[in-house]
């Protein structure tokens, strides 16, 4: 599924979705909530059931003109157009991927904090909080946010693998779930970099050895036990061409490390599960994930367990 809301910033993940549903042989939902249009000239009294049924067919148009473009684009695969009714933007693309087994999501996000979320900033946090399934979201340039393209332009290739991931875990089963979900995305001779942040040891109490030589052994020891938790990770994702590292960044701000060693490994996608509640309830890989998604120039990709509900 690709979400959209008629701006060329949410039309910057289209690429994205196309070289993925090709390279997997899968097809490609086009999404959009239609809202209520208003009326023009003499039509300025249209309201209600007109005004939302005029909504939905601009939006089925705009749709049906993305779809031009994507053939145009050389996408012999399946299109399958979705106007979707009036409501929460989030809640109702969520509601859409339960209700058509979507498998992957693939979304623009603006990414800049709490207070600036908007189309497609919340609603991308409202998606990742509650899909059953991953979703790549994308950071596209700021000179793209305007709502209304001047006219269509044509689609640009995308690369349908990642050759340089970061896979930020925390020992939990819950952060290991990203494994399964990121391998598809892998290219063949891909280079990925599990890391794991472990906090600093505070100081304490030793009453036979000066207090920093007995911290650095213990701290040592942590990251020598968090880099063979990660070489065995490792070893879930295969590929014989593939090579990987373990970072393990002594650091009580996770957020910032994951950002700094994909910066360094000159990173093209970080993959990383999240508590993704929402709120005060995002925890670690929650708030975490957040930042990331925040703080990235690079494509993110996040997954969360669903829930029993």
């Amino acid at each position: 599924m690709v979400p959209l809301g008629g701006s060329v910033f949410a039309e910057r993940a289209v690429p994205q979705a196309l070289a993925l549903a090709s390279r997997w042989g899968a097809s490609v939902e086009l999404a959009t909530v239609a809202t209520a249009a208003a009326g023009r000239g003499e039509a300025r009294s249209v309201k209600g059931d007109e005004s939302r049924e005029r909504g939905q067919t601009m939006a089925q148009e705009y749709l049906e003109g993305v779809e031009e473009r994507i053939r145009s684009a050389g996408f012999a695969g399946e299109v399958e157009l979705s106007v979707l009714s009036p409501g929460n933007v989030a809640q109702t693309l969520v509601h859409r991927i339960f209700e058509g087994s979507t498998d992957f999501v693939v979304m623009t996000t603006h990414g800049r904090g709490a207070v600036e979320r908007a189309w497609l900033g919340s609603t991308a946090d409202g998606v990742i909080r509650r899909s059953p399934c991953p979703v790549l979201l994308l950071r596209p340039p700021a000179d793209t946010e305007s709502e209304a393209p001047a006219e269509p332009q044509p689609f640009s290739q995308a690369p349908a693998a990642f050759k340089r991931v970061v896979v930020p875990l925390d020992g939990s089963s819950a952060s290991e779930s990203i494994l399964p979900r990121v391998t598809p995305l892998l290219a063949e001779s891909a280079e990925v970099t599990l890391l794991q942040a472990v906090p600093p040891l505070s100081a304490g109490g030793y009453p036979y050895l000066p207090h920093s030589v007995r911290e650095e052994h213990d701290q040592q020891e942590i990251k020598e036990a968090t880099r063979e938790y990660l070489e065995e990770m490792a070893s879930t994702i295969g590929g014989e061409a593939r090579t990987f590292k373990a970072a393990v960044p002594v650091t009580n701000q996770p957020g910032g490390a994951i950002l700094k060693v994909a910066r360094e490994q000159a990173a093209d996608l970080i993959a990383m599960s999240t508590a993704g509640r929402g709120g005060v309830a995002r925890l670690l890989l929650g708030s975490v994930a957040d930042k990331v998604v925040r703080g990235s120039e690079i494509p993110v990709l996040v997954y969360r367990e669903p829930e029993e509900d």
